[in-house]
Formats: structure tokens, sequence, C-alpha cells
């Protein structure tokens, strides 16, 4: 299971260092795979890297993004 830890003392020093969801999905990305990036579908698989913060599972050729079996699954990206 993913555990991020967080070091903001408010909601507004969080908004502040994620002013783009790209910032918010590199620090995502850093935490859940620091660099080595894991199919959640087929942990031996190879993964390519599509556009759009897309992933690619070979094994299983499903597409994955960093929100991909965690909490965050069903949050619309650019709907918050």
């Amino acid at each position: 299971m993913l555990r991020l830890k967080f070091d903001f003392n408010s909601i507004i020093e969080l908004v502040n260092t994620f002013k783009t969801e790209q910032k918010c999905i590199a620090y995502l990305e850093k935490q859940r795979w620091n660099g080595n990036i894991i199919s959640p579908y087929d942990s031996t698989s190879k993964v390519y890297k599509c556009k759009n913060n897309l992933y690619k599972c070979k094994n299983t050729r499903k597409l994955f993004n960093v929100r991909t079996g965690t909490l965050f699954e069903n949050i619309l990206q650019n709907g918050l």
C-alpha cells in the first residue's frame, strides 16, 4: 500500500506547493515509484511511457497512471 508523507502545516501551504496538476503528478510519481515505474496490473511487466501522464503495461496492454489503484483513481483531471 502506498503511504504518502506530507509535510504541510496548512491547506494554503499545500495549495502553494502544488500550483499545477503536473507538479502534483510529479510528486505522486516520485512518492509511488521513485523512478522505477511498476504496472499495477502485472508487477513483472515492462512499462512504456505514453503521453498525457499515462503508462502502458506490456503484458496486459492496459493503460494506467499514478492514480490507478489509489484513492485518487476516480478524481478527474482538471476537475478539482
